[in-house]
């Protein structure tokens, strides 16, 4: 199916600028109810505007510095190409983290413009009688989904941060504790599975949904349950909104895996996407994983190869060859868009699971947040934690299995809990590769493919330390609230 592109982004954009000086003084309360939210079309952008600064995390203002390094880059299967000689993000493959690296400003900063943006729609439509009650519910629902997508991804991060639920609350918020925004994050969640529909229309794609909301309460309650906060009660809660999402919810595992990152596809299997459209916002995403200075290979003049994060090439060779995938997710070779006939041999293996065309940077290739193959696992996960590897958690790790090979030859039978677990994790690693669930996953388990994080060692035969489990919180912000109270270590 061809993909229709959407306009969130274009119609937020008619409403609000995106030029870096509007980003630097953007306001808590970016509308007032005294100028606006008087009926439904105008309730409607403002929930549009909602999805933005999502964008603009993929998008960043300068050269590598968009969040998914930070999700990616101290994990144990991407490192920094410093070919590009872009030294932050070689700083987070050697674990020197510093609160001066922009990637951390621009992640805190972006969320909180969700955040407040959320808080804003939240105060001025619920009780606004401006309205119908079908746009109030899904925007409120939106609103909330938004605020705690923000909320779960900075506690990750950063563990505490400070918790706004309004938008003109006091100017030096302190940090509230990691539970708090994790808890918060819950409830926000909950309120958007309740208040969302089941699905959009495609000229919709891309706005958040019920079983969106409830594919996120799954996969914050697995956090939940591992480290730092070791909570095993959300173990049971995770496995049931896994298992709702399985059971009812409208997805299914797409054929073909690449599928999912096809700007052509729309595929089933996706559960929540930033939406990207071509021209608006750099949107250069794919083009960090591209091959390295094959411009010969560029589909128009002008278009560079620039790849930013190579596979980490320990993680390439303990990639079992026998799995099919490993030839759907690496390229030891590429062939161009605009010349079939013009095939590169590459130096070392590379990604290929967002090779796109690109044009002078830019490409429409959907930013895939969560998918149905996670879900299976996170369900598989959890139920095996509460109850050993019974026959259901057998049948939803199985499931993404069959669709990477083809058939049941890759099924996986008769392992103990403790076997079990170690197959999960490394399915995770397997099917979720350079998806931004590497680190995440290495915090919440305290594990890496080979041992214990801290035994981990990069490219550089560098290992993370305790400090490295937070990242510290960005100097602007320090400098700017003198409430907040830094990480250990920095």
């Amino acid at each position: 199916m061809k993909k229709y592109k959407i306009s969130l982004l274009f119609l937020s954009l008619l409403f609000f600028s995106s030029c870096s000086e509007w980003l630097e003084e953007e306001p808590l309360t970016f509308l007032s109810s005294s100028n606006f939210y008087q009926n439904d079309e105008e309730a409607t952008a403002a929930v549009y505007a909602l999805y933005q600064p999502l964008s603009d995390l993929y998008a960043q203002p300068a050269y590598a510095e968009l969040i998914w390094a930070l999700w990616e880059l101290p994990g144990d299967q991407t490192y920094s190409n410093s070919g590009v000689g872009v030294v932050a993000q070689d700083q987070l493959d050697r674990y020197e983290f510093d609160t001066e690296i922009k990637n951390f400003e621009h992640w805190w900063k972006f969320s909180y413009v969700i955040i407040n943006r959320s808080n804003t729609v939240i105060e001025n439509i619920q009780e606004n009688e401006n309205i119908s009650e079908g746009v109030k519910k899904t925007a409120l629902g939106e609103a909330h989904f938004m605020r705690g997508l923000a909320y779960f991804e900075l506690a990750v991060g950063w563990g505490g941060v400070p918790k706004i639920l309004e938008g003109a609350e006091e100017l030096y918020p302190s940090r509230s504790s990691a539970v708090d925004i994790y808890n918060q994050a819950l409830a926000d969640l909950t309120i958007a599975e309740e208040n969302l529909p089941v699905s959009w229309e495609e000229t919709e794609y891309g706005r958040a949904t019920k079983y969106a909301a409830k594919a996120y309460l799954a996969k914050i309650y697995l956090t939940m349950a591992g480290y730092p906060l070791q909570d095993a009660s959300k173990l049971s809660l995770a496995a049931s909104k896994a298992k709702e999402v399985i059971d009812n919810g409208p997805y299914e595992l797409a054929a073909n895996v690449l599928d999912n990152w096809n700007p052509e596809q729309m595929a089933q299997e996706q559960i929540f996407v930033v939406n990207r459209k071509r021209g608006l916002n750099w949107p250069a995403f794919a083009s960090y994983w591209a091959p390295r200075m094959h411009v010969e290979l560029a589909p128009e003049p002008g278009a560079t190869y620039f790849g930013a994060f190579y596979p980490n090439l320990e993680f390439y060779n303990w990639y079992p060859d026998e799995d099919p995938r490993k030839g759907l997710f690496f390229m030891d070779e590429v062939t161009s868009y605009s010349d079939p006939s013009l095939t590169v041999e590459l130096p070392f293996p590379h990604v290929a699971k967002y090779y796109t065309p690109i044009y002078s940077d830019g490409s429409d290739q959907d930013i895939v947040r969560l998918r149905f193959a996670e879900v299976l696992l996170i369900f598989a996960e959890a139920e095996n934690e509460q109850n050993g590897p019974t026959p259901e958690a057998f049948q939803a790790l199985n499931r993404v299995r069959e669709r990477a090979f083809g058939d049941d030859s890759g099924d996986l039978a008769g392992l103990s809990k403790d076997e079990f677990r170690e197959a999960v994790r490394k399915e995770r690693s397997l099917e979720l590769c350079f998806e931004g669930t590497s680190w995440p996953d290495m915090l919440r388990t305290r594990k890496s493919r080979n041992g214990s994080i801290f035994d981990y060692k990069n490219i550089g035969n560098i290992s993370p330390s305790e400090t490295n489990l937070l990242f510290p919180i960005p100097a602007t912000e320090m400098l700017a609230n003198s409430n907040l109270e830094q990480n250990p270590g920095y």
